[in-house]
This record gives structure tokens, C-alpha cells and sequence, in this order.
């Protein structure tokens, strides 16, 4: 077995972090990143995730990795359009219940609270100051709320959750890649999972932000895996034969970058112009909005 410098890293590191950044349904292509980390004995001593990896980060934490994709097989055929929930939440999305029916099956609250559960940190954007705020879920009286918060999207979700006197919404709108937050809580390496391809430029931390590159202070204890190419999904796919080969796609290119393996499958790229969460769409409407045009800071809670 070849043992490229990533793999030598993971395996001589005593702590290390995984970080579950966003892209809506692209982020199934965690799935089978840790799948091949998992069967490469590689363990994470802490979760931390952003927006729709915060639901991934919480499925590692508690140990159920193992039934990732009957999570996500469970999510994505439950129908996301009731004109029912037009009463409840003024919308026909109904991603906050089929999002608790999931979360209930396969995390829940009990679980996430339990003291074998490693830590998990969720990162949500605070609305009142456009300041991103780290929380630590175990300590959360709801925890399932604040997963939920870090997903707030409009025109998806049309009522800002409050997590404990404050509104808060999607994570990824301030820093969708806090690595340095795993840092600063003890890890020696971090392993990145992002749904922008290598092909589309750097990586997306925010709409002022999306060509990013690992500051150089952490670049030698990063290991980053995404695709090569933008991967052919949209943003709110919910057929399954379409969305578990992006989970196959993971694996296989866990383990190019881990084993210095070549597989022609991991060249799967989109071939039109899809929405695409944070990348293409949201990212250019909110570069001008004037959300964005106040600083930013990290704050932790």
C-alpha cells in the first residue's frame, strides 16, 4: 500500500479534526470520504460542521457512520414540497420537518448529549452582526435546533431560527471552511471535505471569500478532499440514483488522495450550468448585497 504524505500525516497525528462544510445535497460526497478514511483506520477526535455537513458531522460524532447512507437514502425520498406547510412556515418546502424525521431515526438528541459522543461544533451566522458563532452542540438545549439553524437558506427555509435568544442562519454565508477552529481546540491536523471541484478555483469560505487558500500556517496540517471537476448535482437533487454515486465519488477520491491511487471515475463533472449552493447563484447575488458588505469576524460562544 503506497503511503502518500496525507495518509502519513493522518496516521502520525494524535488528534485530528474533520470539518463537514456545506453544498446542500453535494455533501454526500463526505460520505464516502469517511468511508475510506474509516477503513484506513483513520479516527476523528472532533466533528465541526457548516450548513448540510452539519447533519454529517452530527452522524460521525455519535458513532453511526457506519449508516450514513441509509440517513441520507431515508432523507432525500422523503418529498421536500407539502402545500400543507404554506400554514406552518409560509412556504412549500418542508426541509425543517423532513430534516427532524431523519435526525430523530439515525442521531437525535440523546445520542449527540450522551458522553461517548466526540465533541461536535456547528458553525451558524449570527443575523443581528453578520458574525459567525461556533457552538458547541453538546451543550445545547436543542441540539437538533441548532444543526437546523446552520442550514437557514431562503427561499427554502422563510423563518430565521432563534437558538437561545438569537436568529441565526446558514453557517457557509460567513465561513463555510473554519479550519482554524479545530485548531485552536487542540487537533493536529484537520481533514477538509468541500464540494467545490479542484477545476473551479479555490476553495469556498464565503461570497467574499471563494478562491480561498489555506493560510500557510496550517497548509502543511490541511489534508483537503473535493472533487476534481463540479460535480453533476443540483443543489436540491432528490432522486437517489442520482445522488449515491457522488457518495461512490467520495470514496474514490479519498483514495487517490490518501493511497496515490488513479481512478478515471473520479473525471465525473457536470456538463451544463446548474444552481449550485454557494458556488455559482447564491455566491454572485450575495457578493451584492449589502449583508455582505459590513466585516465579519469569528466569534465563539
Amino acid at each position: 500500500m503506497t503511503q502518500t504524505p496525507a495518509l502519513s500525516l493522518l496516521r502520525s497525528s494524535r488528534t485530528i479534526g474533520y470539518l463537514f462544510s456545506g453544498g446542500a445535497t453535494r455533501t454526500i460526497f463526505q460520505v464516502g470520504v469517511v468511508e475510506t478514511l474509516d477503513a484506513l483506520g483513520i479516527r476523528p477526535a472532533a466533528c465541526l460542521g457548516v450548513s448540510a455537513g452539519a447533519w454529517n458531522a452530527a452522524a460521525v460524532a455519535v458513532g453511526n457512520l457506519h449508516r450514513l447512507r441509509p440517513y441520507w437514502r431515508f432523507f432525500v425520498r422523503m418529498p421536500a414540497l407539502d402545500v400543507t406547510n404554506l400554514l406552518r412556515e409560509h412556504s412549500p418546502f418542508a426541509w425543517s420537518r423532513i430534516h427532524e424525521r431523519a435526525f430523530n431515526r439515525y442521531v437525535g438528541n440523546e445520542r449527540i448529549k450522551s458522553a461517548t459522543t466526540l465533541p461536535l461544533i456547528v458553525a451558524l451566522s449570527r443575523l443581528r452582526d453578520k458574525q459567525q458563532v461556533i457552538f458547541d452542540v453538546r451543550e445545547a438545549a436543542d441540539p437538533f435546533r441548532v444543526l437546523l439553524a446552520s442550514n437557514y437558506l431562503p427561499p427554502f427555509y422563510t423563518h430565521p431560527l432563534d437558538v437561545e435568544g438569537e436568529r441565526y442562519g446558514d453557517g457557509g454565508w460567513t465561513n463555510s471552511i473554519p479550519y482554524e477552529e479545530l485548531f485552536a481546540r487542540g487537533c493536529d491536523a484537520v481533514v477538509l471535505m468541500a464540494s467545490k471541484g479542484e477545476s473551479e478555483g479555490g476553495l469556498y469560505r464565503n461570497p467574499d471569500d471563494y478562491e480561498h487558500e489555506i493560510a500557510p500556517e496550517y497548509r502543511d496540517r490541511v489534508v483537503v478532499f473535493r472533487p476534481r471537476h463540479r460535480m453533476p448535482l443540483n443543489f436540491v437533487e432528490r432522486r437517489w440514483s442520482k445522488v449515491s454515486p457522488i457518495a461512490d465519488l467520495g470514496a474514490l477520491r479519498a483514495r487517490e488522495i490518501l493511497l496515490g491511487e488513479r481512478h478515471p471515475e473520479t473525471d465525473l463533472a457536470a456538463t451544463g450550468r446548474a444552481f449550485s449552493a454557494h458556488l455559482v447563484t447564491v455566491r454572485d447575488v450575495a457578493r451584492r448585497a449589502a449583508f455582505w458588505r459590513k466585516p465579519r469576524r469569528l466569534a465563539s460562544r
